[in-house]
């Protein structure tokens, strides 16, 4: 930054250095030009002068002569002067035309025909507007040629992108100044011309980095999670949902063992390939890490959000992976997945991020290769350590049955037993370790069910819940984890 403040400042001083010579010898060149006039109608008098060699003759002649080497050496210093400006113009690094008052270019530094690859003789004296078939016909550059510098002496640092037929995109940091005579005339336009293209370029490849994730080009995470916010902020305001699908490859650890990390970088990176030209492209592609993936599907609900997980994996089956680590030897994968959906499923990131996982970790342990959807309305986390449940004789309320909690929500839990349960109402009674004394209410059996390890699963929902119990209640949960 040091050097091009310098560079700008040399600029300055330089064009405020032009500006006066080029003043200078705008007031020197009528008074030659009419000088030069005198000598050649004095020229036209001596050659017509009849050839009498007076004394007289011969002085004038002398004079004559001596009158006209003088101005020819008035016209070299012109000369030289003119030379000497141009040397300064060419050092400058960056491109300078320097205009007249018609737009008409009178001259431009070597640096400005090696940039845009154009010839002097196809340039001076044309209309910048007209050099290399109208490239330089921009409607940025004429607003500011015909507008801003019509109203003031100069401007700075106007950025103009155009694309030129032969070198491509450019984008330009335009300066310009006019120079001025004594009568405050503009005589001239000095039009600098920075080529910042690779320097933007370089910005917007630190953007990608510092967003995206280097192997497989996602989303990173970071990136996702405030991707994630905006869609829930949106979701709120419109009253919008969205799904989101969290996507495991299911073989990777096994890639990883046999055939080396560089082969499961190559099944990352193809696989990642194949989720991004599955989705539409509004749909946001995230790597959540390690071989996790994150989609984010704007406008969707579960059942939009299962067609393009079928999509995916049509796609997947159909594409050839070859890693060259494993001596192009091509690779099969597949995946599970869970699907969850904003508000139904959650109410802000950390509870949806929450869910997800969940649905995630059921499709893997249901045999992997398949998509869990969440499709309860309150999420179910595992109960807080050292919660019990007691279910009590509604009659007598004694003989307490203690179970176990598998998960609990704010709207039921499903409890395990290894006995069956036969009334369809229950009274239970909790005991939290975060209060001092237990709380009863009435649960109702939705549904039941036995595991393979012979344990009775048994549904059960809050009918009506206090909101003072419904404090309790979120004192026996777990809470979802902080996301970093």
């Amino acid at each position: 930054m040091k050097g091009k403040k310098k560079t700008k400042l040399q600029l300055s001083e330089i064009i405020d250095s032009l500006q006066k010579q080029i003043i200078n010898l705008l007031r020197l060149k009528p008074k030659l030009e009419k000088k030069k006039e005198k000598l050649r109608e004095l020229e036209e008098t001596l050659e017509n002068r009849v050839d009498t060699r007076t004394s007289a003759e011969r002085v004038v002649k002398r004079l004559l002569h001596a009158e006209i080497e003088q101005r020819k050496r008035s016209e070299q210093a012109v000369q030289d002067a003119f030379e000497y400006i141009n040397a300064i113009i060419n050092t400058i690094r960056d491109p300078l035309v320097v205009l007249d008052t018609d737009l008409k270019v009178i001259s431009a530094s070597r640096s400005f025909y090696q940039a845009f690859k154009v010839k002097p003789e196809d340039t001076e004296k044309q209309h910048i507007y007209d050099l290399g078939d109208h490239q330089w016909n921009i409607p940025k550059l004429r607003e500011l040629l015909e507008d801003i510098l019509c109203r003031d002496t100069h401007f700075n640092d106007f950025e103009v992108e155009h694309v030129f037929p032969g070198i491509g995109k450019r984008i330009m940091l335009l300066n310009a100044r006019k120079i001025y005579r004594e009568a405050k005339q503009a005589q001239l336009i000095l039009l600098a011309i920075e080529d910042v293209t690779k320097h933007k370029e370089a910005e917007e490849k630190l953007k990608i980095l510092a967003s995206h994730d280097g192997l497989t080009g996602c989303i990173n995470f970071r990136s996702m999670m405030q991707i994630l916010e905006s869609e829930i902020a949106r979701s709120k305001r419109y009253q919008k949902e969205f799904s989101v699908i969290m996507i495991d490859i299911d073989q990777l650890k096994r890639i990883n063992d046999e055939y080396g990390h560089m082969t499961g970088n190559d099944a990352l990176v193809a696989f990642a390939n194949v989720v991004k030209n599955s989705v539409r492209s509004i749909d946001i592609v995230g790597r959540y890490g390690g071989d996790e993936f994150v989609v984010v599907l704007p406008e969707t609900n579960p059942q939009d959000a299962l067609v393009v997980l079928e999509r995916i994996r049509n796609d997947l089956n159909q594409a050839t992976i070859i890693s060259p680590h494993v001596q192009n030897r091509e690779l099969t994968l597949q995946f599970s997945a869970g699907i969850a959906t904003f508000p139904h499923n959650a109410k802000d990131l950390k509870e949806l991020i929450w869910v997800v996982d969940g649905a995630l970790r059921q499709a893997k342990q249901k045999g992997k290769n398949r998509a869990v959807v969440e499709k309860r309305r309150f999420i179910r986390v595992n109960p807080l350590s050292g919660t019990k449940i007691e279910i009590v004789d509604s009659l007598r309320k004694q003989n307490g049955k203690i179970l176990k909690i598998a998960n609990i929500s704010k709207e039921g839990m499903l409890l395990l037993s290894t006995q069956d349960i036969l009334d369809e109402e229950l009274l239970c009674r909790i005991y939290s370790p975060k209060d001092e004394f237990p709380f009863e209410f009435i649960c109702k059996v939705k549904h039941k069910g036995k595991s393979k390890s012979q344990l009775y699963r048994i549904g059960v929902y809050f009918p009506e819940v206090a909101e003072s119990l419904k404090k309790k209640l979120s004192n026996c949960m777990e809470s979802p984890k902080e996301i970093d």
